[in-house]
């Protein structure tokens, strides 16, 4: 079956330009999927009981219209599209309540792990048959070709994770490797440029303490970069590859303000 939720965008996932931001819809996209995990009673919390955990390896994350403006009202629909002994795929949409216009959409693959071990444990039985929906809502889950990419990076940031950057694990969040890798550009270009398409591959953890180093490699493809997350020992964390396109014009936003203006 399908889970769906609705959230409103608040300043906590807009940016200077009154719009949606992608750590907001890796929010939504967090917490619809976790909301729909604790209705069948497979939340984190629940798994921890018998040292268990979810983990993320994959996002896969479109936007194909202008970011959202503030104070539009987001739908979020997840649903599983395919499970497999080790690996489950979590498909997802987001859409405008008021005009309808789709958003995002995308898939993630999770497994879960043993919290002692770190090792991956099986996955068969742990959801109902019934709850699976072949439908896909970004493309085939199969494994995608290494994105070339040139030697030397474009611009380097350098990172110390915090208290603020954990987890309910102890581990640094997924979200803060996918923000590291969106802003380690020029200023000047983040400035006229909005991603429109990600993939993001979760390869290793890291802890308090670890120093990061985000770099960003120009990728063959045009308007397209790779964002590596490496640790002190050379060891990459995360990679984001993202495609780029010209940022929208901001409207009026007293004329598309939903407070000011609510739409029926």
């Amino acid at each position: 079956m399908k889970y769906s939720t609705t959230y409103q965008i608040t300043s906590a996932q807009m940016n200077g330009r009154y719009r949606l931001t992608v750590d907001g819809i890796l929010t939504f996209h967090e917490n619809t999927i976790a909301r729909y995990l604790t209705s069948l009673g497979l939340a984190a919390f629940d798994l921890q009981k018998q040292d268990r955990t979810w983990v993320i390896s994959e996002i896969n994350l479109e936007m194909p219209a202008p970011p959202t403006m503030w104070t539009e009202d987001i739908e979020v629909e997840v649903w599983i599209s395919e499970m497999s002994s080790l690996r489950i795929w979590m498909e997802f949409t987001m859409k405008e309540v008021h005009s309808g216009v789709l958003a995002a959409r995308g898939n993630s693959c999770w497994s879960v792990i043993s919290m002692s071990e770190r090792k991956l444990l099986s996955c068969e039985g742990l959801i109902p048959d019934a709850q699976l929906i072949p439908e896909l809502a970004a493309g085939p889950h199969k494994k995608r070709a290494v994105m070339k990419f040139q030697n030397e990076p474009i611009s380097t940031l350098q990172h110390s994770v915090n208290l603020i950057d954990l987890d309910f694990n102890g581990h640094t969040t997924n979200r803060r490797y996918v923000q590291l890798a969106l802003v380690c550009f020029e200023p000047s270009f983040l400035e006229a440029y909005r991603p429109d398409s990600l993939n993001i591959r979760f390869i290793h953890e890291s802890r308090m303490g670890d120093e990061l180093a985000c770099q960003t490699h120009p990728a063959d493809a045009p308007q397209t970069f790779v964002g590596r997350i490496i640790n002190g020992c050379g060891q990459e964390i995360c990679r984001v590859s993202s495609h780029w396109v010209k940022s929208e014009p901001l409207p009026d936003i007293a004329s598309v303000n939903l407070i000011r203006h609510p739409q029926k």
